[in-house]
């Protein structure tokens, strides 16, 4: 969407006339105006459906006692259909209310959960099983697709992430194979990579985003935590080896000219091929050699602030204030973390909390006023 310097360039230049130029500022603002209003309705509407769902699932909980096993489950499964039926009814065949008709849609995503685990709970089954979590998330995997729902990609994103520290923490063998935070740094990889290949289709090109978004961000805070040094190293052999399976699947799609156009964030898809392989290289040489934690601090921070370094510039290359957000966002924890390292026992309490908050205020007013420019000079191409 074009802002307003850039219509005053075209005035000035003589590109367009004034009459034109007010046309398209109203243009501007009445879709400034109209976008705010879908955002809103969207919120409401996915706010209100979820009230709704809890407040039902609430009331089958309190009376759960006096109600019949077979009508629980009636009642469970009759509530999930006719939500989902609901849904579908105003989203595609009344298609007025298609807002509404998403988020009830969302809804049923969420009551097929609830149902799962309240009628496992009527046959003596533990809750907490990845069982259950990976049935739901295949139950409503389908959903993603057919109604091209970004809200069900994150609710199977976020499946995917509680399935997984469900099932490390009920296999002991995992524990034996593979360090927890290597665990979740693979699967970020994973989850990111495979956004990475829902771009390169455009009828799933609407899951890529929030794939992308998740990804990264287990990514991240895997990283982040391997920056204090204090964690078991030792993983088996098949570890590397999943770290170089996927950095080749990266450089499959990177490095192939039909494959890459279609990807808009191949700085940042870039960076996750390289950590891969730096993981790669990392776990062989803690199969091998005796390293201290300070060492591997060291060279976690290196590889946490070069990944960001990298974000930002890839943030600005494609102009995508998401990753130039993510990445200044992460860099907040980063310099607390290591402050309280370095000062703590250096600095008398008073002087080290008022030189810190000094600090992250400053930080905070340089790193908003950026953020604000990079914004105000991406509004030139989109909003």
């Amino acid at each position: 969407m074009f802002d307003q310097d850039l219509i005053q360039k075209w005035l000035d230049e003589g590109t367009i006339n004034h009459a034109q130029a007010e046309k398209m500022r109203a243009d501007i603002e009445e879709y400034k105006t109209e976008h705010r209003s879908k955002k809103q309705i969207i919120a409401f509407s996915t706010i209100g459906a979820i009230l709704i769902g809890i407040g039902a699932i609430l009331f089958v909980a309190s009376n759960w006692e006096k109600i019949g096993d077979a009508v629980k489950i009636l009642l469970l499964a009759g509530s999930t259909l006719s939500i989902h039926y609901t849904g579908y009814r105003l989203k595609y065949e009344n298609q007025k209310y298609p807002r509404l008709g998403s988020a009830l849609l969302f809804l049923s995503a969420l009551f097929f959960g609830a149902s799962l685990f309240l009628i496992a709970q009527i046959y003596n089954i533990n809750a907490n099983n990845s069982t259950l979590v990976l049935i739901w998330l295949f139950g409503v995997f389908p959903l993603m697709y057919g109604y091209r729902s970004t809200a069900v990609a994150g609710l199977c994103s976020l499946l995917f992430y509680i399935w997984v520290g469900l099932l490390y923490s009920e296999r002991n063998s995992l524990s034996e194979l593979i360090n927890f935070l290597d665990l979740y740094l693979i699967s970020g990889i994973a989850l990111y990579f495979t956004g990475t290949l829902h771009e390169l289709s455009a009828k799933a090109k609407h899951a890529t985003p929030i794939f992308k978004f998740i990804g990264l961000q287990a990514v991240l805070l895997a990283l982040f935590m391997y920056t204090f040094g204090s964690w078991n190293f030792k993983n088996e052999e098949i570890v590397p080896v999943i770290y170089i399976f996927l950095g080749i699947l990266f450089l499959a799609v990177l490095l192939s000219k039909s494959l890459r156009s279609k990807l808009t964030g191949f700085q940042t898809d870039t960076s996750m091929a390289v950590i891969s392989f730096l993981m790669a290289g990392i776990t062989l040489i803690t199969a091998n050699t005796q390293v201290s934690e300070e060492a591997y601090a060291g060279f976690f921070n290196l590889i946490f602030l070069g990944l960001l370094v990298l974000l930002l510039y890839a943030g600005y290359s494609t102009e995508d204030i998401g990753i130039i957000n993510t990445a200044m966002f992460w860099f907040i924890p980063l310099i607390i973390a290591r402050y309280f390292d370095f000062f703590w026992d250096l600095l008398p309490r008073s002087f080290f909390f008022m030189i810190g908050g000094l600090v992250l205020l400053t930080i905070s007013i340089v790193l908003e006023r950026k953020r604000r420019e990079l914004k105000a000079q991406f509004a030139g191409v989109g909003q």
